[in-house]
């Protein structure tokens, strides 16, 4: 044993790992830890105050504690460009700032009053944000949302991402990313879809905790509102803000808000996506047993089968739609044994009442869009992915790239709705 210790020691490779690690061990060791050098920003919010932008960091600062809880702090900076406010906030916080664990980009509904890439370009190119951020406004001051996000692991055990996950789960049923705002930004028809957050006063007093319960939504999602802090009020009561998740998004066009949607618009927009179910269908006027009656159904699965041509040379897209639906209340009331039993049965007037229902809101979304000339359900994909000849062809037809995202005011939609029972 002794004689292969001498042996191995005699090789050079083992000579240069043994003063390689007596040189850098030390280092390791006393050397500062990187925290102290580096900031880890889990959150950006950018605002515009005075004609100045404002840039908040959400930080995540390691402490040691028996709780498990993450401590952070949100650190802001102003400067007459994206840049310098950055550069400021660093300043402050006394460290680099390091975005690469940066989940969540908010920016203050007043900035999509003009083109939004300009303000997140230096963080996307220069500073290193990931695209993969999810990319949302907000209706108030994003500083203050990222304020409010702190108290959501205290009060109701949530992170702000996990709201805008939820969100882009089951709500927008798309990518909100900063990759995908600019895929869309720079494609033919130049429109996107981003997340929508809005921070509102609860209006209570005595020391609330900012947690209101989900209002009634009809033919949407539902609504799902968050907790937010306390601030003391005039009366010297507790007043509370929440942010609210109320199922809207931000449509945009070539980086300008041109109209927001509400869960109805969504849903119209979502109604060709398969991944889009758990949708509340309300219809009323349903009768029953001598009863008229209102009727909340539920999506429980959907099948879409998509097809496009051209006639005469102009487009027409036809979608079947295919909805699985279960019964979930009668008259505003959950009565199991009535609903399994005495009005389970699809009824062709049934059928026909949400048909008219998921038309009519596909038809509202589709006014949107073709009023804006947006297209965020990839209409233009499908007929571009099925003849892609054809669609070229049109397009010069109707004044070549220059009017390319003015495609979907040319399209005749036929689409048909088939209702049966999950």
């Amino acid at each position: 044993m002794k004689r292969r210790i001498v042996v191995a020691f005699k090789s050079p490779m083992i000579i240069v790992f043994i003063v390689i690690l007596l040189f850098f061990t030390p280092f390791a060791i006393y050397s500062p830890g990187e925290s102290r050098n580096r900031g880890v920003v889990t959150a950006i919010g950018i605002d515009r105050i005075d004609q100045q932008y404002e840039v908040s960091l959400l930080t995540f600062i390691p402490t040691a504690n028996q709780s498990y809880q993450e401590k952070t702090s949100v650190i802001s900076g102003k400067g007459n460009s994206v840049a310098e406010a950055v550069y400021n906030a660093q300043i402050a916080m006394g460290r680099t700032i390091g975005l690469a664990h940066a989940k969540t980009t908010i920016v203050n509904e007043e900035l999509l009053s003009e083109d939004v890439s300009t303000t997140v370009d230096y963080l996307s190119r220069v500073a290193s944000l990931p695209e993969n951020t999810v990319f949302v406004c907000t209706n108030n001051s994003a500083k203050e949302v990222l304020e409010q996000s702190k108290n959501l692991v205290s009060d109701l055990g949530l992170k702000l991402e996990q709201i805008i996950a939820y969100n882009a789960n089951n709500l927008y049923v798309t990518d909100t990313s900063l990759e995908a705002f600019y895929k869309g930004y720079y494609s033919y028809v130049k429109s996107s879809l981003i997340g929508y957050l809005t921070m509102e006063e609860s209006g209570e007093e005595g020391g609330g905790d900012g947690v209101s319960s989900p209002s009634g939504n009809s033919g949407g999602q539902g609504q799902s509102s968050q907790g937010g802090s306390n601030s003391e009020n005039e009366s010297g009561g507790k007043s509370s803000k929440r942010i609210e998740n109320q199922g809207k998004a931000v449509l945009l066009k070539e980086g300008k808000k041109v109209a927001v949607l509400d869960v109805d618009g969504l849903s119209g927009i979502n109604l060709l996506n398969p991944k889009s179910v758990n949708q509340i269908i309300d219809i009323d006027g349903v009768e029953r047993n001598d009863e008229t009656l209102s009727m909340q159904y539920k999506v429980k699965n959907k099948k879409t089968l998509v097809t496009t041509k051209f006639e005469n040379g102009y487009p027409i897209f036809m979608a079947q739609l295919v909805l699985g639906v279960e019964l979930v209340e009668v008259g505003g009331e959950h009565e199991a044994l009535r609903i399994n039993t005495e009005f389970s049965e699809i009824t062709d007037d049934i059928s026909g009442k949400i048909e008219q229902k998921v038309k009519r809101q596909f038809a509202d979304s589709l006014g949107i869009l073709r009023e804006h000339d947006c297209d965020v359900i990839g209409v233009g994909r499908e007929f571009f992915s099925n003849d892609r000849k054809q669609f070229k062809k049109f397009i010069d037809k109707i004044g070549g790239k220059e009017n390319a995202d003015k495609f979907i005011d040319y399209v005749t939609f036929k689409l048909s709705v088939v209702v049966q029972p999950d």
